[in-house]
């Protein structure tokens, strides 16, 4: 794997010298070409410098130019105007430093008053522009012949749907080769006023209400339809989705959507996928700049808990991606962390840092502290925990071992092994919860802010402070466990679909959000004074999902209609869940951090003082396995949660013990 890596950073590198050293030779090309089109043997001399030398230095100090201007950043196949305004600025600057030259050294000139002259340097402008565009545009040219040729042997017949202006995008897409041997025959638009309109000579066929009648149509014509390609605007019409994917899918249409990558704000080169899980989200999905981010993240050594999971293995796999100097992924279960380091192997591409594992248990203090010691990580993420919230109902002392115990644990060894950060990922059922899951991990977010305000109770001697913070996560779409994958796998039983009740609603946000925001936090934390505020950091995720409407949805999407195809029954709420969950409490005062989609909240949280005698009794009746006994020890710190009558007796003062 490492091998083939190499192989790919060597070919790599070896196209990028092959476009550096064109553009050193057009040049110096250019630049002698401007001075015989003026009607001059040659450069004229300045005494001390060769014109040779004086060229070939001009030259290399263009390369530098063009790097700083972009010219480097894209493939010449996908030379755009983009590309030609980098050249245009490029060619500008540097007519303007052989003005400011000629110039500045005329005083030194032999027998003439300028090295080069104003008319010869408007030609040279000319000259170098169209040397360094035309070859570029015409490979570019070539390029898209040579597909089309591909293309036209045995090319698959497609359908663009969305709006003509939006379909502009998906048609430049498909041209630049994006999707292999695929042919656009026609546009399938939401407006009916743009039928008979024609977006690079590809006409609208009709609206998305007429998709099967416009297959059949496609097929009495001698075309078969494919593919379906979605443009990006189309994704978030939520009616539009499920008409379209659900009509493709009826006649037997692959839809794939288009997928613009962007990093460091230029857009990459399009690619096209499957319709997946992110595409149920309805609203735009939280874009933060990954820029600082990665800056951030190069050469730390990073820890992630319960690295095995779905939201672990996604922040090791991206960390990972970021340019961290080491991952080191902990989980107790070995088939989880076999597939994580698995997955980062396959995965792995020049410049990723290196993705290690060990097998460990969060609730074995000993084993946590001590491979935190030896590893020193800069940044430690807990994702580590139990979280469904009807098994926590039964498993008390279980869910208080992991997700309070486990906490407990991980963040002081993070704080003896001093790193510079802690992240908790938390849960909005944290919010005044009404469930064991909610009110473990809310007295894990109570543990981690009260370190933060007594950091010398973890902190090792002579070592930075560590910051401590909290993530609170909606629902994640695709996640283990989650409603997605259930939902799916009922439809693809033939159903039913069983949601517990029709006015329950969730917030849901993507993978990709979730580790950005984790990022986000960890970076705040370690290089901002916003940490000293922001104890507990959420993902704006627009409004809530009723889960009736996401089951519908991927119903629809399945090409089947609710009530006919597929049933929906409602099973009523189970123990511990409630019909809309809150991201912050009331005493919990919201402010803006000044990035887009992320809102942070003061946390009040009690002292050290008071959570430590509340938690070494926990950790009795915990290792005692007495469910009852943890229920009302954490009702004392959660009056929120329903707690079994009892009185709390008095607590003694103490450290946490080993666990």
């Amino acid at each position: 794997m490492a091998k083939e890596a190499r192989v790919r950073t060597i070919a790599a590198w070896s196209k990028r010298s092959a476009v550096i050293a064109h553009d050193f030779g057009v040049t110096v090309a250019a630049l002698l070409l401007a001075v015989f089109l003026r009607g001059e043997p040659s450069l004229r001399g300045v005494r001390g410098i060769d014109p040779a030398v004086g060229t070939l230095a001009f030259a290399g100090f263009a390369v530098l130019v063009y790097s700083a201007c972009s010219l480097y950043v894209s493939r010449w196949r996908f030379a755009s105007l983009f590309d030609l305004f980098g050249i245009f600025k490029a060619v500008s600057i540097l007519t303007l430093v052989l003005l400011a030259v000629d110039y500045a050294i005329s005083p030194r000139l032999e027998g003439s008053s300028k090295i080069i002259g104003g008319r010869t340097l408007a030609i040279y402008w000319c000259v170098q522009l169209i040397m360094l565009g035309a070859p570029r545009i015409a490979y570019r040219a070539f390029k898209a012949w040579r597909r089309q040729t591909v293309q036209n042997r045995d090319p698959l017949a497609a359908l663009v749907i969305g709006r003509a202006s939006d379909a502009e995008s998906v048609i430049r897409a498909v041209e630049a080769g994006v999707a292999g041997p695929i042919r656009i025959f026609g546009i399938v638009s939401s407006a009916p006023e743009e039928a008979g309109q024609a977006v690079r000579g590809i006409p609208v066929w009709g609206t998305t209400e007429q998709i099967e009648a416009i297959v059949r149509d496609a097929a009495e014509r001698g075309i078969t339809i494919q593919r379906a390609i979605i443009a990006p605007e189309a994704l978030h019409a939520t009616t539009l989705m499920e008409t379209v994917v659900g009509a493709f899918r009826r006649v037997g249409i692959p839809t794939i959507r288009l997928d613009v990558a962007k990093s460091s704000g230029l857009v990459q080169p399009a690619r096209l996928h499957a319709v997946i899980d992110d595409d149920l989200l309805i609203r735009p999905l939280v874009d933060v700049d990954e820029a600082p981010l990665k800056a951030f993240v190069r050469g730390k050594r990073v820890v992630v808990t319960g690295g095995g999971g779905s939201i672990g293995s996604e922040l090791a796999i991206r960390s990972a991606q970021f340019g961290a100097a080491e991952v080191l992924v902990l989980d107790h279960s070995e088939a989880a962390l076999h597939a994580i380091l698995d997955r980062a192997s396959l995965e792995r591409r020049p410049g990723d840092g290196p993705v290690e594992g060990r097998l460990c248990d969060i609730r074995d203090r000993a084993r946590v502290m001590s491979l935190l010691a030896e590893f020193r990580p800069e940044v430690v993420f807990h994702a580590a925990a139990l979280k469904h919230v009807p098994h926590l109902e039964r498993e008390v002392a279980d869910a208080v071992r992991t997700n309070v115990l486990g906490t407990v644990n991980t963040a002081d060894a993070a704080g003896a092994a001093g790193a510079k950060a802690f992240v908790l990922i938390s849960t909005d059922k944290a919010t005044e919860p009404v469930s064991i899951l909610g009110a473990t991990k809310r007295l894990a977010e109570m543990y981690v802010q009260a370190l933060d305000n007594a950091p010398h109770i973890v902190d090792a001697p002579a070592r930075p402070r560590t910051r401590f913070v909290a993530v609170r996560f909606g629902n994640v779409l695709g996640t283990a466990g989650s409603v997605v994958p259930r939902f799916r796998a009922q439809i693809e039983a033939g159903g039913p679909v069983t949601v517990t009740d029709p006015a329950m609603v969730r917030y849901f946000m993507t993978r990709r959000e979730a580790t950005d925001l984790l990022w986000t936090a960890a970076r705040l934390t370690a290089e901002t004074t916003i940490a000293s505020q922001a104890a507990i950091l959420v993902l704006n995720m627009g409004q809530p999902v009723r889960i009736d409407d996401l089951a519908r949805r991927m119903i629809r999407l399945a090409g089947f209609e609710p009530g006919k195809g597929i049933d929906i029954i409602y099973t009523g709420r189970r123990p511990g869940e409630r019909l809309s969950e809150i991201l912050f409490e009331d005493r919990e005062p919201q402010f803006n951090i000044g990035i887009r989609g992320i809102v942070a909240a003061q946390a009040q949280a009690p002292a050290m003082s008071q959570l430590q005698p509340v938690f070494a009794l926990l950790q009795t009746a915990a290792l005692e396995g007495d469910d009852e006994r943890c229920r009302e020890i954490i009702g004392e710190l959660v009056p929120d949660l329903r707690v079994a009558p009892g009185n709390i007796i008095p607590l003694p003062v103490g450290r946490l013990k080993s666990v």
